[in-house]
């Protein structure tokens, strides 16, 4: 295990390696405990907002709203960090329908029980994105209305699927 503090953040840092459905069940039982924790992002799923190895900062919230990018569980144990684009409700509970931003098609969902916490910041090459501001959310959303071109834009962007 390596400790160390992580510059700009007033955050603690514990590294340890262990099994992704391992730590994320312990991510959720931390955000549930009212603590914040840190995670190292993989895959592209959130290109061109979140990309392979940035950190994001997680936090359980009580508001949640479209555009929010959140962590949550969909289909049993599986975990996304992907972003809220509509609500829906089922059997009187209120659904997340949630998408990657570098995803063209397939959303995912989740009650509202199954969202671990929300991502407050994205920790890239030293500079921490508050990823709640204004201006990150309204980039968000504009990304969000650009869905019918997305495809054009992530190639011209050189973004490669995993």
């Amino acid at each position: 295990m390596d400790n160390g503090n992580i510059p700009g953040t007033g955050l603690a840092e514990k590294k340890l390696q262990i099994p992704n459905a391992d730590l994320l069940d312990e991510c959720r039982r931390l955000l549930d405990s009212g603590q914040t924790v840190l995670i190292t992002a993989k895959g592209g799923s959130m290109f061109p907002f979140i990309k392979d190895g940035d950190r994001v900062i997680v936090c359980k919230t009580g508001k949640l709203e479209e555009g929010d990018i959140v962590l949550g569980q969909t289909g049993g144990h599986r975990f996304v960090l992907h972003r809220i684009i509509g609500t829906t409700e089922r059997n009187c509970r209120k659904v997340y329908v949630l998408m990657g931003d570098a995803n063209l098609k397939k959303t995912e969902e989740c009650e509202e029980n199954d969202i671990a916490g929300k991502v407050v910041g994205i920790m890239r090459n030293g500079r921490t994105i508050a990823a709640d501001s204004p201006a990150e959310k309204f980039k968000g959303h504009v990304w969000m209305c650009l869905r019918p071109v997305r495809r054009i834009l992530l190639k011209l962007s050189g973004y490669r699927q995993h």
